[in-house]
């Protein structure tokens, strides 16, 4: 059977000795109660109340209204921060409350998108209003796209759209910032930062990507504006090399893994490239072939007399010819000149087509200069003759044989360059691993509920047993007045004296016997120093 803590008669008992001490100290004791009794309440409505976690840190005040209401419908308690609107949930139905808020798109982070437009309107409305709420539209529906990514949590978009001009020389360019605030922990990828940039400039008409600046929220630059330098391009190109050079190496671990076993080689191939784009046109003539493209012959041939006429000074006039003697007497000179001369003239035009060729020679970058391999396996198990398993070597001809397969499976080309290393030496054994740690008992939420709880209840009882009852226990010892003896003397008390020991305790002494009282104290000290000793330190005890 329980006994009670305080009974009542030492509670009236307490009463009346507190109420003939003086004011002061009755105002003290009855703060000091009640301040014990508040603490003690506390604790045990402290130590009953559930862990509240956060829910969200950043709502706007209409999406906190819609989260509250879908709390509330879920009957799941919320407690919210008048300081910073940080929303806070049970912790074990945090979850859950996540999901309900998923299922209505809560917190939304931003304004209305396209339906922003179908809000009503002033009658005040004109040209300019409604291009600022298309934008404004424009812009929040573009920062929810963003924020489908995974590793971003909330985007903001601005857009700069310049009013455009009849004349297409004072027509101006626009522009967009995007900000983005990524997820704890994550980052993003320069594929993903030019896909942002894209998917900007594809949604904005006459917007080019390169005016797509993108800022994180710790006020990095993620966008590259200097891609004629080469710069924004040098990502690209240490992608396709590291490509290449994981697809060679995978080639040589498969060929070769069925020879040593798994996780018995291994292979890295470092890849020279030339990413040097070259254009060239050449034109070239063949005359070792030619071709008659035309031809062209003019033959011209005259008879007449010596004596040939003609327009004076031209160039047709042509000396008469030489006089010849006749050899035998007796010819006339009428037989000499009867024979007229004879001039032929004959033309050759040829056209000739040679072979000519035009070449327009344009190389692709990321070409394989020079390819480096290195092989190294594992010694081969090998049965002896007493069915035990040893790990050896390689032979010189079985490593000739790999590298002769290293090489035709990276195509190996001893014009460029390329260079094999095939080595054989002893793999260690990476150490097994030990049996997966158990989650922790602090991991789970019912432990530090349970714990509060038994924190909350020792609080309670050092408050209880500690503070109330002693004070309760000290309270009840009423003081009591000493009787005065009926002829006066020397142990007699004034009126105005009174003990506070009960019966058994000394009086207090007069004023008058104080000089007598502090000399017998001094000589008892000397006298008899234990009994001084016990007494001190049964004052002490008390």
């Amino acid at each position: 059977m329980a006994t009670d803590l305080v009974k009542s008669e030492q509670l009236n008992a307490s009463f009346q000795g507190m109420s003939r001490l003086p004011i002061i100290r009755q105002v003290g004791l009855l703060v000091g109660l009640a301040a014990s009794i508040a603490i003690g309440v506390y604790v045990v409505l402290w130590s009953q109340n559930p862990n509240f976690s956060i829910l969200y840190h950043q709502a706007s005040a209409k999406d906190a209204s819609e989260i509250v209401s879908v709390l509330q419908s879920r009957n799941i308690k919320y407690q919210i921060d008048t300081a910073t609107g940080v929303i806070l949930v049970e912790t074990s139905k945090l979850h859950e409350a996540r999901m309900s808020l998923a299922e209505q798109s809560l917190p939304s982070n931003m304004g209305g998108g396209f339906e922003f437009i179908k809000e009503p309107q002033g009658i005040t409305t004109n040209d300019f209003i409604q291009n600022k709420r298309y934008q404004v539209a424009l812009q929040n529906e573009l920062a929810r796209t963003i924020m489908w990514m995974a590793a971003i949590d909330n985007a903001r978009i601005h857009l700069a759209l310049p009013k455009q001009s009849a004349f297409l020389s004072d027509r101006r360019k626009p522009s967009a910032s995007v900000l983005v605030d990524l997820a704890s922990g994550r980052r993003l990828e320069d594929e993903q930062i030019e896909a942002i940039m894209n998917l900007v400039a594809s949604s904005v008409p006459n917007l080019n990507s390169n005016e797509v600046t993108v800022v994180d929220n710790k006020g990095r630059l993620l966008s590259k504006s200097d891609h004629a330098s080469g710069i924004g391009l040098s990502s690209r190109q240490l992608a396709y090399k590291k490509q290449i050079e994981e697809d060679l190496s995978h080639n040589i671990e498969s060929i070769i893994a069925p020879m040593t076993g798994d996780n018995k080689v291994r292979a890295q191939v470092v890849a020279q490239m030339d990413f040097t784009q070259l254009e060239m046109t050449q034109e070239s003539f063949n005359p070792d072939v030619p071709a008659v493209r035309s031809e062209q012959r003019v033959e011209e041939s005259s008879k007449g007399s010596a004596a040939t006429g003609g327009i004076p000074g031209a160039l047709s006039n042509q000396p008469p010819g030489a006089a010849t003697a006749p050899e035998q007497t007796g010819q006339t000179g009428q037989g000499v000149a009867g024979s007229a001369p004879t001039r032929s003239t004959v033309r050759y035009t040829i056209n000739n087509e040679l072979d000519r060729s035009i070449v327009h020679k344009r190389q692709s970058p990321g070409v394989v200069k020079k390819l480096s391999i290195a092989v190294v396996v594992d010694n081969k198990a090998v049965t002896n003759d007493q069915n035990e398993v040893v790990m050896t070597p390689y032979t010189a001809e079985e490593l000739a044989g790999l590298t002769s397969l290293v090489k035709e499976a990276v195509g190996f080309n001893a014009i460029r360059g390329d260079t094999v290393n095939v080595m054989n030496a002893a793999f260690v054994s990476p150490e097994p691993l030990g049996p997966a740690a158990e989650e922790s008992l602090l991991d789970q939420p019912w432990v530090w509920d349970l714990g509060k709880q038994i924190l909350g209840g020792l609080l309670a009882a050092i408050v209880l047993f500690g503070i109330l009852r002693p004070v309760m226990r000290n309270l009840s010892a009423v003081p009591h007045l000493r009787a005065v003896p009926e002829g006066g003397g020397e142990d007699a008390l004034e009126e105005d004296q009174v003990t506070l020991t009960g019966e058994g305790g000394q009086r207090l002494p007069k004023p008058k016997e104080y000089e007598s009282d502090l000399e017998m104290a001094k000589s008892m000290v000397v006298q008899e120093p234990k009994r001084v000793a016990q007494v001190v330190k049964q004052w002490v005890n008390e």
